[in-house]
């Protein structure tokens, strides 16, 4: 039935419309179509030049000249389509079904404008029912093609504002195009198919085009699947830039601040789901490889995936944490973490480096870690470098939704091995221990430098006996006569019985708990305060040479300044005082950080715990001695010391009595 009101409607129109073009020409239509056109869009349609029939042996042929259709009052631009000609071919017997088929269609420099406003208003749409109609259209063009085509499109809501210059050809469109997207530079170039092919939802799209927007360069070949929706993508892409983290202006996800980069892989797209497959590429000197899958149906996109590095660079780590921003004062990161971007992706990553390129003098061997975001918490768990023939690893926490941010750290030490963890010094290589210890710290602040200046904790290191170098204690010792010798009939490895190095952490200040190292030839104990705060170093060092050499200069270091300027200087106003003092471990907190980790696994007392039991009972001596009263025995005196003074005073010998007086 319905069609037979379309069949009996296109017969009435087409035999008016022949009736007015025998009598008056064809112009005399402009008038009734642009009428009509008016009447049903509510935006005027004018045909300012001339409405004439064009020759054609197949299909009637139309031209009209001067066209254009208005944008709506909210439109900051008066007209959405303008052009100097546009000419139409028409299939009649479709007419007759209620159906309108356009075999071609040629547009004359055709200038176009595309807005959306702040409320989200789309110009395009003429009323609110036909963006929600949903079915085939009656119309149908077969093949459009233009010339010198110009398309605006400006989005009020995501700062995009471009222009288009198009052309079309045998092989599809040819574009350009310059302006801005999401408020950066932007510009364009490539070429595509037909542009009819672009309505045909089911059927991928050839496209190859190169595009920079900022400082992200983009280029991309291969096809996309309903262009309107994005419904699939299958694209050989490359992505390049300065810093990765500009990618959250380019397709809104968050990624870390880096080192310039350039990546190349597979770009594919399917329900709910982009995939970045087997990509290949570098972040400054570091290779990386691996794929990535975005999860895109919940509240924020889910980035899952692995990337390994056959050699990363220390130096492209850097940005991470804001170690490559230049600092007034001070070597602590203070480049802020932008946690308000943290929301705009949850992820499980999985991060490996085979090996590390670093500076010689720092030990790092592998990366392994496992990066996880939920609802802008960031947590590395695990979290592994290799270091010095050992490891550091355990868990960080960063919490963005706190403000200021709330981390915590939780890192084993594990088993580094003396001689490369000083791997420069050529006297250390054939020293023999591991170091252990734990790192375990809390802290608030937008900046590494804010959380390690407002931590509370612990920090504690120990080595539970090994060799070392007898010319680095003699020189620790300040012994000139011990260094010398050792010069002279060689170097050779001593005994450690225990070194330990013990702080509290409050609000940023680390206070020495223990501070030892306890050789044959030297015990050295240490006093003092770290504060990661102020980055000022206020340490005390005191040698306690076990020969008595009367060459040993036998005073304390201090090592203080900051981080970035530490000053190491002896105290010369007591070079040369004697006496071993206080046994340095009988100062020892009782709750070291350390004691648990000496006691793991241990069938019998380690070097370590023999050392601090025999502190703590002299300490414990000492202080009911004092209690008691009893007088500090004085200084003791070598056997060299004993005959010095007995050299410089000769007491007389005792004789008979004195005879008493009568």
């Amino acid at each position: 039935m319905r069609a037979l009101k379309w069949t009996a409607t296109i017969f009435l129109l087409l035999a008016a419309a022949f009736a007015l073009f025998l009598t008056f020409g064809l112009s005399t239509l402009k008038g009734p179509i642009e009428r009509g056109v008016t009447s049903m869009s509510g935006r005027e349609l004018r045909i300012e030049g001339k409405f004439r029939a064009v020759w054609s042996w197949v299909h009637p042929r139309f031209r009209a000249e001067k066209v254009s259709f208005a944008n709506p009052d909210w439109a900051s631009e008066d007209y959405m389509f303008q052009a100097d000609a546009v000419e139409v071919s028409v299939e009649l017997l479709p007419l007759f079904i209620g159906r309108v088929i356009l075999p071609e269609v040629h547009l004359q420099r055709p200038v176009v404008d595309l807005e959306i406003d702040e409320d989200g208003r789309k110009n395009w749409i003429l009323s609110q029912k036909d963006e929600q109609k949903e079915g085939g259209s009656r119309i149908s063009i077969q093949a459009l093609t233009f010339d010198d085509a110009q398309l605006t499109y400006a989005d009020d809501i995501r700062d995009i504002d471009l222009v288009s210059q198009l052309s079309t050809d045998a092989n599809g469109v040819a574009f350009k195009t310059k302006g801005t997207y999401h408020g950066l530079p932007a510009t364009a170039e490539g070429t595509g198919g037909q542009v009819l092919a672009l309505k045909d939802a089911d059927q991928p799209y050839p496209l190859e085009a190169s595009a920079k927007v900022g400082g992200t360069a983009i280029k991309a070949k291969g096809t996309i699947t309903n262009v309107a929706q994005l419904s699939a993508l299958d694209l050989a892409v490359e992505f390049k830039g300065q810093t990765m983290s500009e990618l959250y202006d380019v397709i809104g996800i968050a990624f870390p601040e880096t080192t310039p980069y350039t990546t190349r892989g597979r770009l594919t797209k399917g329900e709910n789901k982009i995939a970045y497959q087997k990509f290949t590429g570098t972040v400054g000197e570091s290779d990386i490889a691996g794929s990535l899958e975005f999860e895109l149906g919940g509240k924020r996109a889910f980035m899952h995936g692995a990337i390994d590095s056959k050699l990363l660079d220390l130096a492209d780590l850097g940005p991470l944490v804001g170690t490559d921003q230049p600092k007034e004062s001070g070597v602590l990161p203070d480049m802020p973490f932008d946690s308000n971007r943290w929301d705009s992706i949850d992820a499980d990553v999985r991060i490996k480096a085979g090996s590390i390129k670093r500076p010689k003098q720092l030990p790092l061997e592998h990366l392994a870690a496992r990066i996880q975001m939920r609802d802008k918490v960031l947590t590395l768990d695990p979290f592994e470098f290799g270091i010095a023939g050992g490891r550091i690893g355990g868990t960080i926490k960063l919490d963005g939704q706190q403000d200021p941010i709330a981390g915590n750290a939780g890192l084993r030490v594990n088993h580094l091995e003396l001689p490369k963890f000083f791997p420069t010094i050529k006297e250390g290589q054939s020293s023999i221990g591991d170091i252990n210890g734990l790192i375990e710290l809390a802290g608030r602040g937008d900046t590494v430098a804010e959380l390690l200046g407002n931590s509370n904790g612990k920090v504690g290191l120990y080595l539970d006996g090994g060799r070392i170098s007898r010319f680095m204690m003699e020189l620790a010792a300040l012994d000139i006569w011990g260094v010398a010798r050792v010069k002279l009939k060689g170097d050779e490895q001593i005994d450690i019985r225990c070194a330990i190095a013990d702080f509290a952490v409050t609000d940023g200040l680390m206070n020495t708990n223990a501070f030892v190292f306890d050789t044959k030839v030297v015990n050295i104990e240490g006093t003092g305060s770290v504060n990661l705060k102020t980055e000022q170093l206020d340490l005390k060092l005191n040698p306690h040479p076990k020969d008595r050499s009367v060459a040993s200069l036998n005073a304390p270091l201090y090592i203080r300044g900051t981080f970035s300027a530490p000053k190491v200087a002896p105290d010369w106003q007591r070079m040369g005082a004697k006496g071993a003092g206080a046994l340095a471990m009988g100062l020892l907190n009782p709750l070291l950080a350390v004691l648990p980790l000496m006691q793991e696994g241990k069938d019998k007392e380690s070097p370590c715990q023999q050392l601090i039991a025999e502190a703590t009972k002299s300490a414990k001596q000492s202080a009911a001695e004092a209690k008691a009263g009893v007088p500090r025995p004085p200084p003791t005196q070598s056997k060299k010391e004993d005959s010095a003074a007995a050299g410089r005073t000769r007491q007389p010998e005792p004789g008979p009595p004195a005879a008493a007086s009568q």
